[in-house]
């Protein structure tokens, strides 16, 4: 028989209560099946009130009734800290462990390349006009030659422009962080090229300051803050591998299923990257211009300890797969 109105609004009512006071984990799946069944039917009943002109209280009985009932079903979940936080501090790493060899692939990738092209350059430094923009390499030998004491490249803005060029900096390598992911997705190949591009110009500079004279003043400034910014692309682009290569070879799971699987640790190795990148161009920003060469060195090899030893051991002992950072 169908329940008649009032007891339908007092067990919307008492439901109601229940998750008021336990919270959502409180009451069971079909109670909330059953909740959100009476929250249509009481604002059915609300709507036929209101247009047959009836009793006032009851109008705005069923009003406060159903406002209750709609706070309920569609309540935004709160914002949790705590899957962020685990993940920063043990997740991350975790992830960074099992995925070692993409990550590992990319970096090798990057680190011949820009030995590549610096002893190229190194050796016939003609060469740096074909491997780099020959505007920017004209502009480096004429900066090189008018050099004067310690080696500051592009590194001569005030502290007080320091906020505003981290947020381009960080802005800047992120995107490319996003493109390096995006391509090595796309079947890995285009992920090589990128990391190739990318070692290429850092290479061709390395030989242009090698034989200006300027090689420890160079690297100085850009270990500074590249022992995280460097390591955070190499990371995309291996998290984008990840992906890429389980379109390639799926084994014998089909692409999909690969896919899946293979989507959690690789947007994880992506949003770890991410962070690293936040606080390397803080470091970029407010450190590399506006400290002398023996802080700049303790700051690179500061985070590179401390990077090595949370990739070690950070996360060790916990779940040997972290939860996802939205997971509820």
């Amino acid at each position: 028989m169908p329940t008649a109105p009032r007891d339908r609004w007092r067990e919307l009512s008492g439901l109601l209560d229940r998750a008021a006071r336990r919270g959502p984990a409180g009451i069971t799946a079909e109670q909330v099946r059953q909740l959100c069944r009476l929250y249509r039917q009481v604002t059915i009943d609300l709507s036929h009130a209101r247009a047959a002109g009836g009793d006032p209280a009851r109008i705005q009985y069923l009003n406060a009734l159903a406002a209750r009932a709609h706070g309920q079903v569609y309540a935004a979940e709160r914002v949790r800290l705590r899957p962020v936080l685990g993940f920063v501090t043990g997740g991350f790493a975790r992830t960074l462990r099992r995925n070692w060899r993409p990550v590992a692939a990319a970096a090798a990738v990057f680190l011949l390349s820009t030995l590549a092209s610096g002893l190229a350059v190194v050796r016939d430094p003609e060469l740096a006009f074909s491997l780099f923009d020959e505007r920017i390499v004209e502009y480096e030998n004429l900066r090189l030659e008018k050099q004067e004491g310690e080696y500051r490249g592009n590194f001569t803005f005030d502290a007080s422009d320091s906020p505003l060029v981290a947020a381009q900096i960080v802005g800047n390598n992120v995107k490319v962080a996003v493109l390096a992911f995006a391509l090595g997705a796309l079947g890995c190949g285009l992920g090589v090229l990128l990391l190739v591009f990318n070692g290429r110009m850092l290479g061709t500079l390395s030989g242009l300051v090698w034989n200006g004279g300027y090689f420890v003043g160079f690297y100085s400034l850009v270990m500074t803050h590249g022992v995280l910014e460097l390591t955070a692309i190499c990371i995309s682009a291996g998290a984008g591998f990840r992906l890429g290569w389980a379109v390639l070879a799926p084994g014998r799971r089909p692409r999909a299923d690969a896919l899946r699987a293979a989507a959690g640790d690789a947007f994880g190795l992506l949003a770890g990257a991410v962070v690293m990148l936040v606080v390397a161009g803080v470091i970029e920003a407010f450190v590399t211009p506006h400290f002398g060469a023996a802080a700049r060195w303790s700051v690179a090899g500061g985070t590179g300890v401390l990077f090595a030893l949370y990739v070690a051991l950070a996360g060790r002992g916990g779940h040997s797969r972290p939860p996802s950072i939205t997971s509820r």
